[in-house]
C-alpha cells in the first residue's frame, strides 16, 4: 500500500517483515518419532511459505484520507473527466441495453414525424390532381392511356395508386414499357414506349406485326406506315397482344429480315408478302412485279432474281412474275413497258 505520510493503519502493521510472499521467523514443528509413537518438538528455522494474497493495485483504496491519499487514485476519480465521477453499482452492465432502448426509441420518433408530416401533406388542400399527361405514345392515344391507368382527378397527389396504374398501363398490347411520374402540386405524367411494328399484316382490319411475331391490335396511326403488308393469314381477336400467330408469320418475317441484311435498297421496295399457300412467299415489289420462292429464301435466289432481271433490262423487257420454286429454271412472265 502505499500512502503519502508516515502513519500506517493498525490494520497493515505486522511483526513479521515480507520479502517476495516468504516469511522468515521460528516456529514449533511437530514430528512422529519411528517407535514409541509420541511427538516431539523443535524449533525449525527458515522459510516459511504462505498463499499468495491477490494483487491489489495502489488505486483500490477503500477510503480517501485528505492530504494522504492521492485524488487520481480513488475508484471514483475519472482520469479522462478529470473530474470525480461516482459510479452506480451494477449500472454498467446495463448501459447497453439503455443504449439500445434509446436507439429503439429515437427510431420510432423519427417513423413516426415521418408518418405525421406525409398526413399532414396528405391534408393540404392545394395538392389534388387536376391533370393527367401522356408521353411517348404514338399508336395508342392519350384517352386510351388515361383511361387504362384509371387515376382518379380531385383525388390527394400522395393516395393515388401509382403502383397499380402502372401495372395496367403495362398490360396494354402496345406498351413495352412505361413510367409513372408525379409532378407537384397538381399533375400525373405517363410515359411509355411502345412496341415498334416491322410490317403490318392484313386480316379484315390492319393489325401491327412486331419483330417476334406479335400481333398488335388496330390503330389509326398504322395507316400511316410505309410498312410492307403480310397478307394470306387470318387473325383472330384473341390472337391480339399475343405471339400465338408467331409461327404462322415466321416465313414472312424472316425473308424481310433477310432482306434488309442483304439488300436493304431491295428490301425497301417489297409492298407485299403472300402467305396463302404453303412453304413458298408470292412477293409484290413497288414497281409491280410478283416474285415466288419457296421457303425459306436464301441468298442464292435472290441473286438468280438480279440476273434475269439484268437481263430483261439489257433486252429491253420488263419482267410481271418469276416463279423461283423450280431447280435450274426460272419462269417469267413479261409485260409491255408503259
Amino acid at each position: 500500500m502505499y500512502y503519502r505520510g508516515s502513519r500506517v493503519p493498525l490494520s497493515e502493521k505486522s511483526p513479521r517483515f515480507h520479502t517476495a510472499g516468504v516469511t522468515y521467523g521460528v516456529r514449533l514443528k511437530a514430528d512422529k518419532t519411528e517407535r514409541g509413537g509420541g511427538k516431539r518438538l523443535f524449533l525449525h528455522w527458515g522459510q516459511t511459505k504462505e498463499k499468495p494474497t491477490p494483487f491489489r493495485s495502489q488505486a483500490a483504496h477503500a477510503f480517501y484520507r485528505p492530504g494522504v491519499t492521492p485524488v487520481e487514485e480513488t475508484p471514483a476519480y475519472s482520469a479522462r473527466k478529470k473530474a470525480w465521477a461516482p459510479r452506480i453499482p451494477g449500472f454498467s452492465r446495463f448501459a447497453w441495453i439503455l443504449k439500445l432502448a434509446g436507439l429503439a426509441l429515437l427510431a420510432l420518433a423519427v417513423v413516426w414525424s415521418k408518418n405525421r408530416t406525409t398526413a399532414m401533406l396528405q391534408d393540404v388542400a392545394g395538392l389534388k390532381l387536376e391533370r393527367v399527361s401522356v408521353d411517348g405514345n404514338h399508336y395508342l392515344s392519350d384517352d386510351e392511356v388515361i383511361q387504362t391507368a384509371a387515376l382518379p382527378l380531385g383525388e390527394s397527389m400522395f393516395r393515388l395508386d401509382l403502383n397499380g396504374a402502372l401495372e395496367r398501363v403495362q398490360k396494354m398490347d402496345w406498351v413495352d414499357s412505361a413510367f409513372i411520374e408525379r409532378r407537384l402540386p397538381r399533375s400525373i405524367v405517363i410515359s411509355v414506349r411502345e412496341r415498334r411494328p416491322v410490317a403490318l399484316l392484313d386480316s379484315g382490319d390492319l393489325y401491327g406485326v412486331g419483330p417476334d411475331g406479335r400481333v398488335l391490335p388496330p390503330a389509326p396511326a398504322l395507316l400511316r406506315e410505309d410498312l410492307p403488308l403480310i397478307s394470306g393469314l387470318a387473325v383472330k381477336a384473341d390472337d391480339w397482344g399475343t405471339t400465338a400467330t408467331a409461327e404462322a408469320l415466321k416465313p414472312a418475317l424472316d425473308f424481310l429480315s433477310f432482306l434488309r441484311k442483304k439488300d436493304p435498297v431491295l428490301a425497301q421496295d417489297v409492298s407485299e408478302v403472300n402467305l396463302s399457300e404453303a412453304d413458298s412467299l408470292k412477293v409484290t415489289f413497288i414497281d409491280g412485279i410478283q416474285a415466288t420462292f419457296n421457303t425459306p429464301v436464301d441468298e442464292t435466289e435472290l441473286r438468280r432474281m438480279a440476273l434475269v432481271l439484268s437481263d430483261l433490262s439489257g433486252k429491253g423487257k420488263h419482267a410481271a412474275a418469276m416463279d423461283f420454286r423450280y431447280r435450274g429454271m426460272v419462269l417469267v412472265k413479261t409485260r409491255e413497258a408503259q
